[in-house]
């Protein structure tokens, strides 16, 4: 029987596919496999392989993927069923082929088992083991066990997909909150929204996705998908005329996580309410960094003044004092000077609260 533990491991780390195929193959005592997936519509897949001549893999997308005679048969056959091909190789028509010729002889292939694992409008995964050689064809017992792994392969590869789209959507939250300010809006690779954050969702007075991606809002962002600088626009949003600072960069993601849901989040949107009052977050700065009270009073006196010599007489110590702990500023922040301390700050911009 077949350890299923280790499709589910595979699931959860798709590095271990390769090692999974060879496992399958090993237990159908083939001597290759390929498991694949593509979504035609947005162009991505994924692919891992055992056994297989990287030439003639590069030939078969070159060359002789057009002229497979095989393939339709395979593609024929229902969702989650098992097929095996000895018997169509044995055919005259398909021996007189270039294909066989040129393809499938030169290799020694006996028998290919294959499912279609998920079969839908523009989206197919397959899993194919080879048996090459002196080997005999897949039997009803192969072809019945195969079956039996196909429920728990089709939820692997599902799971490694879901995955991988989440590890993307908190990679996208992570990398592209550094330049946001008032909140981030997540665009697809149309400009379509597809995540509307809570903040921006406050501003706007949007309750859905579908309701911003109707408004002008939603259509401006849209045009200014691809372009390289911020912009300054100024929306309607209720009777409120509100000016946003809008600055879009492309995102990069693994499109094996585009399987289970589309494709995922091409573009971050940072918004910036212009008119809104910013301010420092002193506390956070000072405990992130590790600063005592009196570096952390130090601190909010520079950068609120923006002037290093008026420190001592503000808050009432001596010079000698001011400068030490300045200095220990630096060194605990990782800066070199007052100007190099203020791009750091810059990171803790936050909104004040109105009067």
């Amino acid at each position: 029987m077949f350890p299923v533990q280790t499709i589910y491991d595979a699931a959860f780390d798709e590095q271990l596919f390769p090692d999974l195929l060879r496992q399958i193959a090993s237990h159908f005592r083939a001597q290759a496999g390929f498991l694949g997936w593509v979504n035609e519509a947005s162009h991505a897949g994924f692919q891992a392989e055992f056994g297989n001549d990287p030439a003639y893999l590069q030939a078969y997308v070159e060359t002789y993927a057009e002229i497979d005679i095989l393939r339709p048969a395979l593609m024929a056959v229902p969702e989650g069923e098992p097929r095996a091909v000895h018997a169509l190789l044995q055919s005259p028509e398909v021996q007189a082929s270039r294909f066989y010729r040129e393809y499938i002889a030169p290799q020694r292939i006996v028998d290919n088992m294959a499912v279609n694992l998920i079969k839908r409008d523009g989206v197919m995964a397959t899993i194919a083991v080879l048996r090459t050689g002196d080997a005999l064809p897949f039997t009803d017992p192969d072809i019945e066990a195969m079956r039996e792994l196909v429920p728990h392969l089709r939820r692997a590869v599902f799971l490694s997909s879901y995955r991988v789209r989440q590890a993307d959507l908190m990679a996208v939250y992570r990398d592209a909150a550094v330049g946001a300010r008032d909140g981030l809006i997540l665009l697809g690779d149309d400009g379509s929204i597809l995540d509307l954050g809570p903040e921006i969702s406050r501003m706007t007075g949007f309750a859905s996705v579908e309701a911003a991606s109707r408004s002008p809002f939603g259509r401006a962002l849209a045009r200014k998908m691809h372009a390289g600088a911020p912009a300054l626009h100024q929306f309607t949003f209720g009777k409120q005329a509100v000016r946003l600072l809008i600055s879009c960069q492309p995102l990069a993601r693994n499109p094996y996580g585009d399987l289970s849901e589309g494709a995922g989040a091409a573009y971050a949107v940072s918004v910036t309410a212009v008119d809104r009052r910013w301010g420092l977050a002193y506390d956070a700065i000072a405990s992130t960094h590790g600063l005592t009270q009196g570096e952390a009073r130090v601190l909010e006196d520079v950068l609120s003044h923006g002037d290093m010599s008026g420190s001592p007489d503000r808050l009432g110590i001596a010079s000698a004092t001011a400068r030490s702990h300045l200095h220990r500023i630096y060194a605990k922040t990782g800066t070199r000077g007052f100007p190099d301390l203020c791009l750091l700050a810059h990171r803790f911009i936050a909104p004040t609260r109105p009067a």
